[in-house]
Formats: C-alpha cells, sequence, structure tokens
C-alpha cells in the first residue's frame, strides 16, 4: 500500500463536482411546497422550565405548526454512547445548556420561522451555572443529571508507581488545561426530510458521519422500525467528529410526519457553535519522573474531561486521552484516573484525536520541562524514551508494528535543519 499511495499524488474522486458545483450539499436539496424549520432554544443554560407560550408565535402569517414537548409524549431522548439528550425540553423538565431545544417552528419560509422563534415566550426557575467541572465534582454542587455530575470514571495502572517514582532522579508535576475547540465546518448541520404516508417511511437527506448508528438512534427516539428511517447521504461539508451527533435529524422528521409535507432546517453559524459539539476541555495533572541519565520510571496522569450537558462520546474520548497519557514513550510504571464530568457547557464528543490531542500539550511539555532540568538535548531525551517494536503502552499492549515515532522525529529534526546532537 505505501509504495502505491504515499508520496504520490492522488487524485481524489469527488474534487471535479466540488470545483465546479455539481456536488449536492444539504442546502442545495429543494422540493416543491417544501416548509421551513427553525429552533427556540433554552434562554438560560441551568433552569426548569415553567412557561412555553407559543400564542403569539402560532398567529403570525406563515407559520404551519409549532411542535413542543407536550405533543409528543411517546418521543424518547437520544444519545451517542448514552440516551441522556431530550428531542424537547418540556414543562417542569430542566435545560442543562443553550442549545436545548424548546420547540419546532414549521413556516412557508425561513423568514417567517425565525420572526415566530423570537415571539415564544418562556419562563424559567433559574439554577446555578456550573460551567467549571471542579465545582461540579464537589459534593455540594446540584446535579445537571439525576443521576450525578460525575458520568464516568476510569483507571489504569502499569508497574509499581511508588517504586517508579523511587527511581527517579528528577520529578516534576505540572497541571495543564486545554479549551473547548469548535471543529467549524463550512457545511453547518442542515437537512430535509419527507414522509411517505403510505409506506410510513421517512427519509432524509443529512450528513452523518456514523450512518447506521445515527438511523438506530433516530429510530429508537421515535419508537419506530430502523426500516422505516432511510437516510441518503448528501455530500458531507467537512465534520471532523462534529457530524457524528444527532442535530437536525429527529426534528425534520417530526416536522415531517406532522405536516406530511417536505421540510428543511438549517442552523446560522451562531446555532452551529451553541447547539452542537466541541472538543472537550481537559483539566490534566501529569507528574513525571526520570533518571538523570534521561530514562523515564514513572508516570501519574489525573485527567478530568468537561463533557458538557450531555455524554455524545465524552466517556471514550476521556479514557481514550487518559490512555495516552504517556505519549509515545516508554515508561514501566504508570498509573491514572480520569474523569468524565457534566456541566453547563454545550456538550463535547469527538474531534480529531479523540482524547489524545489535549493529553499531548501535556505530556510534550513535561517532556520539554525534564529535558531542560536535566540539561539533556530534548530531541535526544525523545530518542531514547521513544517507543519500537515490543515496547508496552500504559493499558499494557504490545506494539508489534507500524512504530515509526524514532523515524519520524530524526526525519523533522532534518528537515527543520536541527543543528543539536540527535543520534
Amino acid at each position: 500500500m505505501s509504495e502505491k499511495y504515499i508520496g504520490k499524488d492522488i487524485l481524489k474522486v469527488d474534487v471535479q463536482d466540488k470545483v465546479t458545483g455539481k456536488a449536492l450539499y444539504p442546502d442545495d436539496i429543494y422540493f416543491k411546497d417544501m416548509l421551513y424549520l427553525k429552533i427556540k432554544r433554552a434562554t438560560y443554560p441551568h433552569a426548569y422550565l415553567r412557561k412555553l407560550d407559543l400564542s403569539k408565535a402560532e398567529k403570525l402569517p406563515g407559520v404551519v405548526r409549532i411542535i413542543s414537548a407536550a405533543d409528543i409524549p411517546q418521543v424518547k431522548n437520544f444519545g451517542l454512547m448514552i440516551k441522556d439528550q431530550p428531542v424537547l425540553v418540556g414543562i417542569g423538565q430542566k435545560m442543562r445548556y443553550m442549545g436545548d431545544a424548546l420547540a419546532i417552528v414549521i413556516a412557508e419560509s425561513k423568514e417567517v420561522a425565525s420572526k415566530a422563534v423570537k415571539l415564544i415566550e418562556v419562563e424559567v426557575e433559574k439554577l446555578e451555572v456550573i460551567s467549571d467541572p471542579l465545582r461540579a465534582m464537589d459534593k455540594n454542587a446540584p446535579l445537571i443529571h439525576q443521576d450525578g455530575n460525575i458520568l464516568a470514571t476510569h483507571y489504569l495502572e502499569k508497574g509499581d508507581i511508588k517504586m517508579g517514582f523511587a527511581e527517579a532522579d528528577l520529578i516534576v508535576e505540572k497541571e495543564y488545561r486545554t479549551s473547548f475547540l469548535d471543529h467549524v465546518p463550512l457545511q453547518v448541520e442542515a437537512g430535509v426530510g419527507i414522509y411517505d404516508k403510505k409506506s410510513g417511511v421517512i427519509t432524509l437527506w443529512v450528513a452523518t458521519q456514523w450512518l447506521h448508528d445515527t438511523q438506530a438512534d433516530i429510530a429508537q427516539s421515535l419508537g419506530l422500525s430502523k426500516e422505516k428511517i432511510r437516510i441518503i447521504q448528501p455530500v458531507i461539508g467537512g465534520a471532523f467528529g462534529k457530524k457524528e451527533d444527532i442535530s437536525v435529524h429527529i426534528h425534520l422528521a417530526l416536522a415531517a410526519i406532522e405536516t406530511k409535507r417536505p421540510v428543511k432546517l438549517i442552523y446560522s453559524r451562531e446555532e452551529s457553535m451553541i447547539a452542537q459539539s466541541k472538543r472537550h476541555p481537559f483539566i490534566i495533572r501529569a507528574k513525571t519522573g526520570a533518571t538523570k541519565e534521561g530514562y523515564l520510571t514513572a508516570w501519574q496522569a489525573f485527567v478530568i474531561g468537561d463533557t458538557g450537558a450531555y455524554a455524545s462520546s465524552g466517556p471514550a474520548v476521556v479514557h481514550k486521552g487518559m490512555y495516552h497519557c504517556t505519549g509515545p514513550y516508554n515508561v514501566a510504571n504508570v498509573k491514572g484516573v480520569a474523569y468524565t464530568v457534566y456541566t453547563n457547557n454545550t456538550y463535547a464528543g469527538a474531534m480529531r484525536g479523540f482524547g489524545t490531542t489535549q493529553m499531548a500539550f501535556a505530556y510534550e511539555s513535561q517532556m520539554d520541562i525534564l529535558a531542560h532540568q536535566l540539561g539533556i538535548n530534548p530531541a535526544q531525551f525523545r530518542l531514547q524514551n521513544a517507543y519500537e517494536i515490543g515496547s508496552s503502552t500504559p493499558n499494557g499492549q504490545i506494539l508489534t508494528h507500524s512504530v515509526g515515532v524514532k523515524e519520524t522525529i530524526k526525519e523533522a529534526l532534518n528537515m527543520a535543519g536541527w543543528k543539536g546532537e540527535a543520534q
């Protein structure tokens, strides 16, 4: 495979359609007699919904229907790993972040739908807004979800961490923090839906990264068999993990069933930023030991991942991040604990690197600090600790192939014109 593809110019099969404008994105799909949707979203990030007055919006000319939670009592929560996200927040239920949906406005035009959303009146009972995962973990913090604010806890242990630190001549202990990050795909969340009255099949033209998982999640939420949900994948328009999650899908399906007409929903960029997943912010406390000769002896990691208001793929992302706490470096003695924590922030999910990107900031910083304090060339320090065939990862996996860390470091040094010793 390497001889066939790597280092060669490979023609992208879809490039011509994208360059010439022939590629069909969700926003390009139109049907006769189509209706347009807009979503009324939460007015406060942590609050009970006490009143939802639709009367003014319903009287606006061009408004066809407004769907609230009271209209869909049979619809269940959805979610990528845990079904913890409501399709619509109902009276007496809790808003957990600003992206929570309160009502689906269906209108004859996008403009009318947008005006109607602004006419919906909302009354809430405000609760403490928890934006800091450390506050969420406090035993006295109000619960965002009834089962607790700590969604998942994972542990990691390899070797003897006490012995590893006892063998170290130098120990560096630091805390690192990473921030929320949006994927910003060029195509925001968008789609079109049609309901076939004869067959009962809902057809959705919506981009998704996990087509069959999305189909299954929609079906369980609506109480339908998977065969009743048909997803046609348009050009995805960029994703990077963001389009693994449900966005417009269920709202389109409900509107199509209700009106028996084609329906379209397109998020604004602002709405995409508020409502859809982000890269997890991590708090990482790393404690690393090394000998005076520059060999790592112990690595301890404490990780908190802020998954926001809902789980998405949070437990897997934070777990994966902890498993990569030492990066591509050999450490015989490792110990870690990782917490996936709910907050009232926009929920976080998959984004390129799946937890490892955040950890790289911590472990490479640790390596630089250790090298500096030991007086060892940082490139040499990395090379003498880097993985090779036969190395064991923090979770005990033995690497048997595709271990090119040392070669990569050396090539990077050559390309950068590095003058220090690194042999």
